[in-house]
């Protein structure tokens, strides 16, 4: 048997192991392939649901060189539509139809053959093309919008629930909403991130909190940097260095007009905000660590190259932001508090 009389066997509800039975993995392969040749090259276009794994339409066409030597459900391409009738019973012209050719000088004809459908498609009185296709194919694609908006409405939820953390007002609870949502990655969730979390909470050392906003992956949201700052017992130097942290050289510009941020923005802008605040009405009380103020502002200032530029900086910034605080030196690892946050951020990294 040729391949070409083998594709003639292919029909719509095959799944892709019928496919290869009939002609085998590599034919299979590049059938299956939108972009390949296989159209071009055997005469057969074949749109195949990967959603339900089998096929829903088919279509064998002169102008894609099919072989009108080879009869599909009876019917070869060349044919005569009174030919064609004959050779495939309940062929027939659709209700209402005149036979008259449409304005692209088709006249089309069908018959239904168990669960497919038969469409031949007669131009210049020969059959050009023989369609097959799955009869419950309104159905299957019904099922699936129905699938797919499930899908949406699922991943809505879940967004909403990820995102509930940025609606809690206490921090504990904020920190804990997030872990229990945070998925980054496919092999990393929740049961990573809610120990972390504890942890941190159960922590109670700025030290520890010190190491764990400066080593920070951001990928992971503003949910830890945020409640390490709403710690009353946070460092004025964690503070600062979580403000830089968050680039606010890109934020400042929109201090006069929030309402001038754009909506994918608006989050970093508040976060910033809320730092400098605390920063500006002394809601941090304890300073043990080192901070050079001086190294961090001559980045931010080359930026300021106006006056309205620099107006703006000096009253988006904190007002520590350019100071230089003397303390402890914790860019050094090999301290307790660092040995603890390497221990408890182990298996998020």
């Amino acid at each position: 048997m040729s391949l070409a009389e083998k594709i003639a066997e292919i029909r719509p509800l095959m799944t892709k192991a019928d496919i290869e039975a009939l002609i085998g993995p590599v034919e299979t392969k590049r059938a299956l392939d939108q972009f390949g040749d296989f159209k071009r090259l055997n005469g057969l276009e074949i749109f195949f649901s990967h959603a339900d794994g089998v096929i829903d339409m088919m279509h064998f066409g002169h102008q894609f060189s099919f072989p009108p030597e080879v009869a599909v459900c009876g019917v070869r391409i060349g044919m005569t539509p009174e030919a064609a009738c004959a050779a495939l019973p309940g062929l027939a012209l659709p209700e209402g139809s005149t036979g008259q050719p449409n304005q692209y000088g088709v006249v089309g004809y069908s018959a239904s053959l168990d669960s497919i459908k038969v469409g031949v498609v007669v131009k210049d009185g020969k059959v050009s093309g023989i369609n097959l296709t799955r009869a419950d194919l309104k159905e299957a694609h019904e099922r699936r919008e129905r699938k797919e908006a499930e899908r949406r409405a699922e991943m809505d939820r879940a967004r909403q629930a990820a995102e509930q953390w940025k609606s809690i007002a206490d921090a504990n609870a904020m920190l804990l909403s997030w872990a229990e949502h945070c998925s980054p990655w496919t092999d990393m969730g929740p049961p990573r991130f809610v120990p972390f979390a504890q942890q941190l909470i159960d922590s109670n050392d700025p030290d520890v909190w010190h190491y764990v906003a400066t080593s920070w992956n951001w990928d992971y949201d503003h949910a830890v940097p945020l409640w390490i700052i709403r710690q009353k017992d946070c460092d004025i130097a964690t503070a600062l260095e979580i403000f830089f942290l968050a680039e606010p050289s890109y934020y400042y510009k929109w201090v006069n007009d929030r309402n001038a941020v754009p909506k994918n923005n608006l989050e970093m802008f508040d976060f910033l905000t809320e730092v400098r605040n605390k920063l500006a009405q002394g809601f941090y009380q304890h300073s043990e660590i080192e901070y050079d103020g001086p190294e961090h502002m001559k980045y931010e200032v080359r930026s300021w190259d106006t006056d309205d530029k620099k107006a703006m900086g000096e009253k988006f910034y904190p007002p520590q932001a350019g100071t230089k605080i003397t303390g402890r030196d914790l860019t050094e690892y090999g301290t307790a508090a660092s040995d603890f946050c390497n221990e408890i951020m182990e298996g998020i990294c």
